[in-house]
């Protein structure tokens, strides 16, 4: 079973790489207006694939769709573009869109052990009408002829009994059995061996089992025969040629094939065999074009591991962190003079920082195929809204921690949406008429500051009606009539629950729909979310997100009995202060004078409750305090030291308390044992703020 999962994972990943590729190349192909002669290779050779993938996998609808596509492109790769005219060519671009949501769509379905959709005939008549109106033919709704389905090697299977090869220098050649298909797969496709034993079944359905032999023999059980089939390729033998011509649609229909020739052996003496050209005894072997090689060699450096794999490196390496602390801080050494303990431990300290690095670096993949994605989000708007807008990609290779790059997808996606709706103007007139561009702008940009990702999503449209959001804000209940609101309080209304600035619902999102949900997941991933916007100037979302979850740097600092961790990130400063620095506002409570600021004070020990920890200021230490858009202190008794700690996510039981409201974003484990709470400094602030 565990084998059926993995064929099913890697069918998945497979596909899903396709399509992003293939999404790529059309868009970019749709803003040129045409193929080029390698996109047309391209998308022939992804649509093969995909066409066998799918079919050994037996999703045959999946398959179909695929073929079709496939003669399609068959017919444009060996007529040129030429052949589709200017009137059908957003028709062939509509095609391959509507292609990949439907693989999209299906792949999901597979994913959620959902059943896959049986009716395509719309679309399959759809392909065919189109393949009818390049190829001049009538459309029909049956497969392609056999020369549409030639694989993508360019190799034409050659007519039985024209090729004829030497039979000495091949090996489990029979004089019994001199028919030949010689078959090469794709480079780098993977389970060669068990691709060679489908087409062996699928073979026996149309001859006889006795009627036809294979090299190498031991394909089902025995992986290493890989290599064979790479090197020398899968061989069938057959005693009829009728068998044999008839196993060439077999080979036609399945995935991943780049080549194959059908050939006659000849069984000759040694010294007329000597006479025979070698130069044709592998003419399958060339590969197709440059591009498919390059990824060959790609795909040695690169590995797919399971993530699940990764998430229990990271615990394990956690551990470790966690059980080096307790070792090398137990309270047995306490007092102990141990020179050689010591600069062991400073060196398994040294260790275990690389090992946390590279667990870290193995999870962190670039944000570029969430950036790409939004080109689809960006071209199907256009499209539906009639506007004119172009998308601008700054900083793609930003590395991210995977899980977080894979909860991204939807926030960014949402912000793209408004900012097309109804960030930029609705026509290109009103756009004119204040001097702008008639194309719209956005730009989605990352840049990395070491701790965190820096995420914005820019418009250069209209901007935010300040006056019509409060007025809605008011009308919800939201905002109090009386109160004079700065714009960036103004802004926060549209990240409230249900929020919207739109009169009417569209098939899009209102500027401000869902905005609440952007805001919940992203502070989900420790993140935050503010709004800035200058009114016909445009908006911009900032998204400011950890780069792991996993672990942090801390600094240790106790209140009483307690020991608290707050984020180094957060930290501006410690320092002490006395009793008439402390300024009491009638408002805000006690402040501070920062460099020029004053600054809220947070007690820890009051704002928790804590029975014991200092009370008087000079006694204990003031951290200065920044998250966000928000600066304050926080009064603790003393600072421990800092600690590279491992984030532990506190048990479900105490988070439907609401805890993480309160300032507490997890738990972290000591080096004797003991636990010690994570503060979250942002809503430690606004929770105290609002008590």
């Amino acid at each position: 079973m565990g084998s059926g999962n993995e064929i099913l994972d890697m069918y998945i990943y497979e596909t899903n790489t396709l399509l992003e590729q293939l999404e790529s190349i059309i868009l970019e192909a749709e803003k040129a207006d045409t193929f080029s002669q390698d996109d047309v290779t391209e998308i022939f050779r992804i649509m093969h694939t995909i066409k066998g993938s799918s079919a050994m996998m037996e999703f045959e609808t999946l398959a179909t769709i695929a073929h079709r596509i496939e003669d399609l492109f068959f017919i444009i790769r060996e007529n040129t573009m030429a052949v589709v005219s200017e009137e059908n060519r957003p028709t062939l671009f509509e095609l391959v869109f509507q292609s990949i949501d439907f693989f999209r769509k299906e792949v999901d379905n597979i994913e959620a052990n959902q059943p896959l959709s049986e009716n395509i005939d719309s679309f399959l008549s759809d392909i065919n009408s189109l393949i009818a109106k390049i190829s001049g033919k009538p459309s029909e709704g049956g497969t392609a002829s056999p020369q549409a389905q030639a694989p993508s090697g360019g190799q034409e299977a050659a007519p039985a009994g024209k090729a004829a090869e030497a039979a000495a220098d091949i090996p489990g050649a029979n004089k019994d059995f001199p028919h030949e298909l010689l078959v090469y797969f794709d480079e780098g496709c993977g389970m060669e061996n068990l691709r060679a034993f489908m087409l062996v079944t699928a073979v026996r359905d149309v001859c006889d089992e006795a009627d036809f032999i294979f090299v190498p023999e031991d394909v089902e059980q025995n992986p290493a025969s890989a290599e064979l089939v790479i090197e020398d390729g899968f061989r069938m033998m057959f005693r009829n040629e009728a068998d044999r011509n008839n196993a060439v649609p077999i080979v036609n229909g399945a995935g991943s094939i780049k080549s194959y020739e059908a050939r006659d052996l000849q069984f000759a003496e040694p010294e007329a065999e000597a006479e025979k050209p070698k130069a044709a005894a592998k003419p399958a072997a060339a590969a197709p074009a440059a591009a498919p090689a390059g990824q060959h060699a790609a795909k040695e450096s690169l590995i797919s591991v399971n993530l699940s794999k990764l998430e229990q490196l990271s615990s394990v390496v956690s551990e470790i962190v966690i059980t080096e602390s307790m070792v090398t801080a137990s309270p047995d050494l306490k007092g102990l003079s141990l020179d050689n303990f010591t600069k062991s431990a400073r060196q398994l300290r040294k260790l275990t920082d690389e090992l946390q690095d590279v667990s870290m670096a193995l999870r962190m993949v670039p944000i570029s195929a969430t950036f790409q994605k939004m080109n689809r989000i960006v071209r199907d708007m256009t499209k539906k809204l009639n506007k004119r807008a172009k998308l601008t990609l700054i900083g793609e290779d930003t590395e991210v921690d995977k899980t977080i790059v894979d909860n991204l997808g939807d926030p960014i996606m949402h912000i793209v949406r408004n900012s097309m709706d109804h960030g930029l103007e609705k026509t290109e007139e009103d756009r004119i008429a204040v001097g702008k561009d008639p194309v719209g702008e956005i730009i989605l940009s990352a840049r990395d500051t070491g701790s965190e990702v820096i995420i914005e999503i820019r418009d250069d449209g209209q901007g935010v009606n300040y006056s019509s959001v409060l007025e809605k804000a008011v009308r919800k209940g939201l905002a109090s009539p009386d109160v004079d609101y700065s714009n960036k309080e103004i802004l926060n209304f549209l990240m409230m629950p249900g929020f919207s600035t739109n009169a009417e619902v569209t098939e899009f999102s209102g500027r401000g729909v869902g905005m609440d949900v952007v805001k919940s997941t992203i502070e989900d991933l420790g993140g935050t979310v503010s709004l800035t916007s200058e009114p016909g100037k445009g908006m911009v979302t900032t998204l400011k997100i950890p780069l792991t979850m996993a672990i942090m740097d801390g600094m240790e600092v106790s209140v009483g009995d307690s020991v608290f961790t707050i984020p180094i990130n957060n930290i501006r400063q410690s320092f002490k202060v006395s009793a008439e620095d402390v300024i009491h506002d009638s408002n805000s409570g006690e402040m501070i004078n920062c460099i020029g600021n004053f600054y809220p004070i947070v007690r820890t020990k009051e704002f928790y409750s804590l029975e014991k920890g200092i009370d008087k200021i000079e006694d204990g230490i003031l951290l200065w305090l920044e998250a966000g858009d928000f600066s304050y202190c926080l009064f603790v008794d003393e600072l421990l030291g800092e600690q590279q700690v491992v984030v532990k996510p506190l048990p479900n039981y105490i988070n439907n308390y609401n805890i993480k409201q309160y300032g507490i974003n997890g738990c972290t484990l000591l080096g004797d044992g003991s636990i010690s709470i994570i503060l979250d400094v942002l809503s430690l602030y606004t929770a105290a703020h609002n008590a």
